[in-house]
């Protein structure tokens, strides 16, 4: 599992002092962001080399509201890769409790076209979560 930590910051909330919903959807992108920075696969360097991971479907259930200035984890998990496609669930955390929880599912595009997950991205994917996803 990768854990990425954060704090709340004010503009993410709304008129109550919770998070918005919509910022959750970028918790998670941020914690994949990280994810694959930490394996050595920014998204700055696979766009130099002309691929685009694009997100096929997001979906989130909110549990227990974040608010202003809590600090709290992203545990994210690959629960499924195959040649085209993988998944992630992610598990939002706070001072113990299981804040929300999401699923995103991705592939790599080159010029407009879905491509086969290079292999030296697979790899790393599947090396760091060691075998744990659901194929």
């Amino acid at each position: 599992m990768f854990l990425y930590r954060r704090r709340v910051q004010f503009y993410e909330t709304d008129a109550q002092g919770i998070v918005h919903h919509s910022n959750y959807f970028r918790y998670l992108e941020e914690a994949r962001g990280e994810l694959l920075r930490h394996l050595g696969h920014p998204y700055s360097l696979l766009r130099e080399r002309g691929l685009e991971v694009v997100l096929l479907s997001a979906e989130c259930e909110f549990l227990k509201p974040l608010a202003y200035d809590c600090e709290f984890e992203v545990l994210l998990e690959l629960s499924h890769i195959d040649r085209y496609r993988f998944c992630f669930d992610y598990q939002l955390v706070s001072e113990g409790l299981l804040r929300a929880r999401g699923r995103t599912k991705h592939c790599v595009v080159k010029e407009g076209k879905i491509v086969s997950i290079p292999p030296e991205i697979r790899g790393k994917l599947t090396e760091f979560f060691s075998g744990l996803c659901r194929r």
